[in-house]
């Protein structure tokens, strides 16, 4: 049996996997949904780090948005892990930052409603988030997701990635065409960069709410090929 491990990224938290975790846990595999303090990459890949400490044997990590970020990094050098599914994620090479890579592309109707606080600390705005981040989401579930956010510290988006894991992992890709937040000609060029195998999503960056089931035939799929 494999453990997967889920990790969210920003402006959501790790109750954004709950029907992934359900339908993986209905399939027989044990999972866990880390919660990232996003306090700065760093933080959040010892968070990871530590949930696998506490799992043995394989393990396959997933991550959404900015969680790729946290898996390429939490990933690498690690001997049980056998896989990755980077869900609508930031796939980075070494020295990358998240806010790098997106800045390479067009900035997303999602990233121009972004507001920091006073000392930079990052959040979605609220009133655009069911539209932007969660378009295909019940307006009641994605109000309540927006409601949920914490703020990113501007290090999550700052910090360049280290080795990354995927150059020595096989990698799954989904990839979300309706994608307002992470922008989907971004998303394309990080898959294919990475080399993974690309499952196609007509989705939100949300997918793993609205369309569960993708994500988690995805990450089967990623099991079986292990």
């Amino acid at each position: 049996m494999t453990h997967v491990v889920l990790v969210h990224g920003l402006w959501v938290d790790g109750s954004s996997w709950e029907p992934v975790t359900i339908g993986l846990q209905e399939a027989g595999h044990e999972v866990t949904a880390v919660q990232l303090p996003l306090s700065s990459l760093a933080d959040d890949i010892a968070t990871v780090r530590r949930a696998l400490a506490q799992i043995q044997g394989p393990v396959v990590l997933a991550g959404h948005s900015y969680g790729g970020m946290v898996i390429t990094g939490a990933a690498s050098g690690s001997s049980d892990v056998v896989g990755l599914v980077y869900v609508a994620a930031v796939a980075p090479d070494e020295g990358e930052a998240a806010g790098e890579i997106l800045g390479r592309f067009a900035p997303s109707d999602g990233l121009q409603n972004v507001e920091a606080d006073a000392e930079g600390y990052a959040t979605l705005k609220r009133e655009v988030f069911p539209e932007l981040f969660a378009g295909d989401v019940p307006l009641t579930k994605a109000r309540a997701m927006a409601a949920a956010q914490g703020p990113a510290a501007p290090a999550c988006l700052s910090t360049p990635s280290g080795p990354p894991a995927w150059k020595s992992l096989p990698s799954t890709y989904v990839f979300c065409e309706r994608d307002r937040t992470v922008a989907p000609e971004a998303q394309k060029w990080m898959a294919e960069r990475i080399g993974a195998d690309v499952v196609v999503a007509q989705a939100s960056h949300a997918v793993a709410v609205s369309q569960p089931s993708v994500v988690v035939d995805a990450i089967l799929s990623r099991i079986s090929a292990a």
